[in-house]
């Protein structure tokens, strides 16, 4: 008769792995001011450019959306450790967040010559600015979804998020866009906006499910649940209900204007939800650097 094991057997080196990846704060992205203003100023400045194809244009509107961008890239440069290496870093085409970069300056350059199209200079291209611009700004809104594709973070790495940033834009430009040019069928655009986004968003938490349920779990239970709340709040119930508000009574430029702020709001909130869920998935990805300099990103 052989005598029972009264000791359990050691852990595996992966089930030990994975108890020290709980126990240990992982590094991840920090949404930090000057990149979150640079996404919901750009965003509002895509959006204006994106609706002004489809609505009569003039100079006060191309101009707040160059000021929009020219905030945005003013931003983007803050954001950077070394200012004074913005050329530097533009100039650089392996990494996929310059294009990002490249395109909101060619975006803010065509707003300015469209903008200064009305004050008589290139005229004759005037015609084609508008849409020179729809253009510029489809590429800028994929290419931010597109820069954090990292191989290491599969909460980013989806071909939903351009798709939604795009929606959003159309949504947030619309309403800005609303308050010089009403017009009836607004509440239905902006209710069919709305339940684009839903959807996206809806099939984005899918995507969480399945390539990151670390970040999903985090964002329904976690320190960003709160924050959660406050995005889906300003970034479709309020909009939803001022929506409502503008069908059932008409047209109020001040209903409209709360639903400017409100989504914008709910894109800030966005960009910091995207930076705060993520964790990179090779959870031994930092080691330490040899010349002394801090760690370093490596594959785990």
């Amino acid at each position: 008769m052989m005598t029972p094991i009264a000791f359990p057997f050691p852990k595996s080196a992966y089930l030990r792995l994975v108890e020290h990846q709980r126990k240990t704060k992982l590094r991840t992205y920090h949404p930090d001011l000057p990149l979150v203003l640079f996404i919901t100023f750009s965003r509002i400045a895509a959006g204006l450019s994106l609706v002004s194809v489809f609505l009569p244009s003039s100079p006060a509107r191309t101009g707040v959306a160059f000021i929009f961008m020219v905030l945005a890239t003013l931003a983007s440069i803050a954001h950077l450790k070394v200012p004074l290496r913005f050329l530097t870093m533009v100039r650089n085409n392996k990494s996929f967040l310059v294009w990002e970069i490249r395109l909101a300056g060619a975006l803010t350059a065509f707003l300015a010559l469209h903008f200064l199209s009305f004050q008589g200079y290139f005229e004759r291209f005037h015609a084609w600015f508008p849409w020179a611009n729809f253009i510029l700004a489809l590429l800028f809104l994929i290419s931010t979804g597109w820069a954090y594709r990292f191989e290491t973070h599969p909460a980013w790495k989806t071909s939903l998020l351009p798709l939604y940033y795009i929606a959003s834009a159309c949504m947030i430009g619309l309403v800005f866009r609303a308050m010089y040019h009403p017009f009836a069928a607004l509440p239905l655009i902006y209710a069919v906006l709305l339940v684009t986004q839903a959807l996206l968003l809806l099939l984005y938490r899918n995507h969480l499910k399945t390539a990151s349920p670390t970040a999903l779990e985090s964002l329904m239970t976690g320190n960003e649940k709160r924050t959660l709340l406050a995005f889906l709040w300003s970034a479709f119930l309020l909009p939803a209900l001022l929506t409502l508000f503008l069908q059932v009574f008409g047209y109020m430029e001040v209903v409209n204007i709360f639903l400017a702020i409100s989504c914008s709001i709910g894109v800030l909130l966005e960009r910091v939800l995207f930076f705060q869920v993520e964790r990179p998935v090779f959870f031994l990805s930092f080691i330490g650097n040899p010349n002394g300099k801090g760690p370093y990103w490596v594959r785990g």
